[in-house]
């Protein structure tokens, strides 16, 4: 065991990422809550600050935890441990903030009414369970490399969220989340506006025009969300169909007219069945035994049924409770499990192939055989695949979900000497891997020659 965990140099782009990542959807998770709560009416909810305290900190124990050398069981446990603390974090601020800031009296408020979910339905139980939900989906976020598809995807997928509580919200009441519905815009814009500029980096250098124009655009956009929803408005909407209500009128009389025959048939067809269904009335209640009303000696046995049910019905109760704990744990357990491994499907250069495996690759069609570009690009895919394979030899493996940008801070830490080539070899595999883009013979070459130094200075290095 090392003295030291490796961990990489702080990336504060990405840092940022994630930070936006766990605003964004903390903003449609309050909503979620708060339509609920305004549902049920209750009093209060859990903020908005509380669920992006358990968002963002998840986040940290999905990224951290997976890198203690310790075995899975355990860190498993751990991640329970960390829920149940950072939980009593949020309720704390985010729910009970008007409790004194050393008084414990809040604990016994939230554990009554939090435990009572076989009695009554509080603030406090569907607050937990929003919180448990985003502290999952930070464990599943926080191995996952934030691409432009993926912040894209989860944007459209707090949209479609926000369409279906606003319609919701309509038929319900009145619901008021739409500042969270602009930060919601703001924090999801800025997010893919960072990893477009992420993508584009790995392929050309960027510099200040980029930020300037990426905030520029996300301000000209949430202006113009503003300036629409100053119009369109439920008073707006409700104008308009007062102005097309003669119009709607109309509608319901034809609609009306044209409806009348089918009426008309239906009745016709109903009162032609109505003997058929008292008929098989009178038969199914001739099937049926008659059930005597009252039954002296049963009276007895139902009473001592009853009385023992109640009896054990605190103990039933409890069982529940530790019941439904228990699962959410394993729940919660389970999601540090489902971790993305994105390990890409890398093809190493193998020597002596024993013979048998080689008649039989003789004995089979050749296939057509690939293009030149494609040969130049399975070759710098190869040479990078034997970079991550010297490197778990000397003790440094690239770890899971680990992207080839994110490994070569650990690489070039690791073989100080080597940084430029490292480099080098990285970037001309982002290019031709991630971007598609074509090799030419002479960087294939140079490439090759820049490996075969790296290799000896990295096997220096390693002894």
């Amino acid at each position: 065991m090392s003295a030291a965990i490796p961990f990489r140099s702080i990336n504060l782009r990405a840092e940022l990422r994630l930070a936006l990542l766990a605003a964004a959807e903390s903003c449609w998770l309050y909503a979620i809550v708060l339509t609920i709560g305004v549902i049920a009416g209750f009093p209060r909810v859990i903020s908005p600050l509380g669920i992006f305290v358990v968002y963002w900190l998840g986040l940290v124990v999905g990224r951290l935890l997976p890198r203690l050398p310790h075995a899975w069981r355990t860190l498993q446990i751990a991640s329970v441990i960390c829920a149940v603390l950072i939980i009593l974090l949020a309720m704390r601020v985010g729910f009970y903030g008007e409790f004194a800031l050393t008084s414990p009296l809040w604990l016994s408020s939230y554990f009554e009414n939090g435990l009572a979910f076989f009695q009554r339905f509080t603030g406090e139980q569907i607050s937990t369970l929003v919180l448990i939900l985003a502290y999952m989906r930070a464990l599943g976020f926080a191995q996952r490399p934030l691409t432009l598809w993926v912040i894209g995807f989860q944007f459209r997928l707090g949209i479609v969220i926000f369409f279906a509580l606003a319609i919701i919200a309509a038929f319900a009441g009145r619901v008021d989340f739409i500042f969270w519905i602009f930060m919601f815009f703001a924090f999801s814009l800025l997010g893919i506006a960072l990893a477009r500029i992420e993508e584009a980096g790995q392929t050309s250098p960027l510099d200040a025009r980029w930020t300037v124009v990426m905030f520029t655009m996300l301000a000209a956009t949430l202006l113009v969300g503003f300036a629409l929803t100053r119009f369109l408005t439920l008073d707006a909407l409700n104008a308009f169909i007062a102005f097309l209500s003669p119009v709607f009128l109309v509608l319901q009389i034809i609609f009306f007219i044209l409806a009348l025959p089918f009426f008309i048939l239906t009745e016709f067809l109903i009162r032609l069945l109505i003997p058929l269904f008292n008929l098989l009335a009178n038969a199914f209640s001739k099937m049926i035994p008659t059930i005597p009303q009252t039954n002296i000696e049963t009276v007895p046995i139902l009473e001592s049924v009853t009385r023992s049910f109640e009896t054990l019905m605190p103990y039933l109760r409890l069982a529940g409770v530790v019941l439904v704990l228990v699962v959410i744990g394993w729940v919660i357990a389970r999601a540090l499990n489902r971790r993305m491994n994105r390990e890409e499907e890398e093809m190493f250069t193998r020597e002596g192939v024993d013979e048998k495996q080689s008649i039989q690759r003789e004995r089979r069609p050749r296939a057509a055989r690939p293009q030149r570009r494609e040969v130049h690009a399975e070759n710098v895919r190869r040479i990078y695949a034997a970079l991550q394979a010297q490197a778990e030899a000397l003790g440094l493996p690239r770890r899971a979900a680990e992207t080839p940008l994110e490994f070569l801070p650990r690489l070039t830490a690791r073989f100080p000497g080597s940084a430029a080539n490292l480099e080098k070899i990285t970037n001309e595999y982002v290019a031709v891997h991630y971007a598609q883009q074509q090799a030419s013979d002479a960087q294939v070459r140079e490439l090759r020659d820049v490996w075969k130094k790296t290799k000896e200075e990295m096997k220096q290095a390693g002894a």
